[in-house]
């Protein structure tokens, strides 16, 4: 069994309030809420997309794969 529940223990859990966790608390309101069909999914997808080209680009400059005028890499 992965857990177990012990009868007559009584525990008692406190928990430390600070500033930052009731700055963050409106943030955290809405837990576990989903969207209706796709949502945001399209977005993201050109975004991830976008940034594999960057780095793909990046990568043959390095590799010297694209020459860039001005640019010398040694």
């Amino acid at each position: 069994m992965a857990t177990q529940t012990v009868k007559g223990s009584s525990r008692s859990v406190r928990t430390k309030r600070t500033n930052v966790g009731v700055l963050l608390k409106p943030l955290n309101s809405e837990y576990g809420k989903v969207a209706p069909g796709w949502g945001t999914t399209p977005l993201m997808g050109i975004a991830m997309a976008l940034f594999a080209i960057f780095l793909s680009s990046i990568l043959e400059i390095y590799n010297s794969s694209i020459l860039l005028d001005g640019i010398s890499m040694n």
